[in-house]
């Protein structure tokens, strides 16, 4: 796991970077926790009970390879020396809306049902698809004279 930008997709992480330059404007800074994960490192999130499902968007995604999530936790959480992850406790409740804000898919949001058994409030993903590269471009094309 890291919490890299640079494990970011391309598309995600001038978001993510938007995100908690965003919550931090907003009066509660965060930190990031992860961003991308080999399979092994999901697996045991699956193990623990902190992940639910094994295509998470942490995992290296097409076409770059990269992560299109990001778990983050507001930092007045983690100075009660333990985060609180109840998806009601009020700071999640601000960085939330502020990520939809960006067109961030927020885990906070997800109901107590396949594939997410329970809401995840410090996750954030971006759903944007690549176009897919297309054929026969003039770069294709070969001089005939």
């Amino acid at each position: 796991m890291t919490n890299s930008f640079n494990d970011a997709d391309s598309h995600a992480r001038p978001i993510f970077e938007q995100l908690l330059q965003n919550c931090a404007a907003a009066g509660v800074p965060c930190r990031i926790v992860d961003i991308i994960r080999s399979e092994p490192q999901q697996e045991q999130k699956l193990k623990d009970g902190v992940s639910w499902t094994k295509n998470s968007m942490h995992l290296p995604q097409p076409p770059e390879g990269k992560s299109k999530a990001i778990d983050i936790v507001p930092l007045s959480i983690l100075s009660e020396h333990k985060p609180d992850w109840e998806p009601g406790h009020p700071d999640w409740q601000k960085i939330g809306p502020i990520g939809e804000a960006l067109k961030l898919e927020w885990g906070g949001r997800w109901p107590h049902n396949p594939p997410h058994s329970q809401p995840d409030p410090s996750h954030f993903q971006d759903n944007y698809k690549h176009p897919e590269p297309s054929a026969g471009t003039s770069e294709d094309l070969t001089n005939t004279t």
